[in-house]
C-alpha cells in the first residue's frame, strides 16, 4: 500500500512538473533555456528514477548511478548560467 502510494505520488509530481513548467514557458512567451532543461530533469527524471527503482526495474546500483548523475549535470549548468 505504502509502495503505491509513493509511486502515484511520483507520478503525479512528474506530470504536474512537466504540465505546470510547459503552461509557464507559454504563458511567459520565452522558449525553452537550460534552467527549464534542469527544471525538467529534476521534476519528471527524479520522480522516474523513483518509481523503477521501487519496482525493482532497476538495481540499487543503478538507481544510485542515474540519481548521480542527473543531480551532477543539473548542479553543473549553475556555475555557467547566471
Amino acid at each position: 500500500m505504502m509502495k503505491a502510494t509513493i509511486e502515484v505520488t511520483m507520478l503525479v509530481v512528474a506530470t504536474v512538473g512537466m504540465i505546470g513548467g510547459i503552461w509557464n514557458r507559454l504563458k511567459l512567451n520565452k522558449g525553452i533555456g537550460l534552467r527549464f532543461i534542469q527544471y525538467l530533469g529534476l521534476t519528471v527524471l527524479v520522480p522516474l528514477i523513483v518509481v523503477l527503482s521501487l519496482e525493482n526495474r532497476i538495481s540499487q546500483e543503478m538507481t544510485g548511478a542515474v540519481a548521480a548523475a542527473a543531480v551532477g549535470a543539473v548542479l553543473a549548468g549553475l556555475g555557467k548560467a547566471g
